[in-house]
């Protein structure tokens, strides 16, 4: 079986600590795939607001999710404080990729790395729309 590789890139943008909550935890006794999702989702929207921004709101626009892949590479427990790396890769016109690394220990043990595909959306019109200059700006 292929597997999917996830290639976290030099440049941080932003950083975030979440903590693993007991209701993060599913019958394996670790994090819950659902519940990282909700944490990559919680980091996302913590990225926005470092830089002024909304998802539902970035000069006018909003963003959709085009995929999401999630590589594991360790358990996470209750209580482990999670450290969210975000980065940002392959702009095109009308999006980029968010990478995630996701890591414990203070960064000792890398839990995941994921991506998720952002597509910029006009909300009033439901189209796809041109990357914002001011989102723009991050990637350069």
């Amino acid at each position: 079986m292929a597997r999917l590789s996830i290639t976290y890139p030099e440049q941080t943008l932003f950083t975030c600590t979440l903590p693993v909550r007991i209701t993060d935890i599913n019958y394996g006794q670790h994090l819950a795939h659902d519940k990282l999702i909700s944490m990559l989702h919680e980091a996302r929207a913590q990225f926005f607001l470092h830089f002024d921004m909304q998802e539902s709101n970035i000069s006018g626009l909003g963003i959709i999710m085009a995929d999401l892949s999630i590589c594991y590479q360790a358990e996470a427990f209750h209580p482990d404080l999670l450290k969210i790396e975000i980065a940002l890769t392959e702009p095109s016109r009308c999006g980029c990729n968010m990478v995630y690394r996701i890591s414990k220990d203070n960064g000792k043990t890398i839990v995941a790395t994921a991506q998720t595909g952002l597509v910029f959306l006009d909300y009033k019109t439901k189209k796809v729309a041109s990357m914002p200059a001011k989102f723009k700006q991050l990637l350069s």
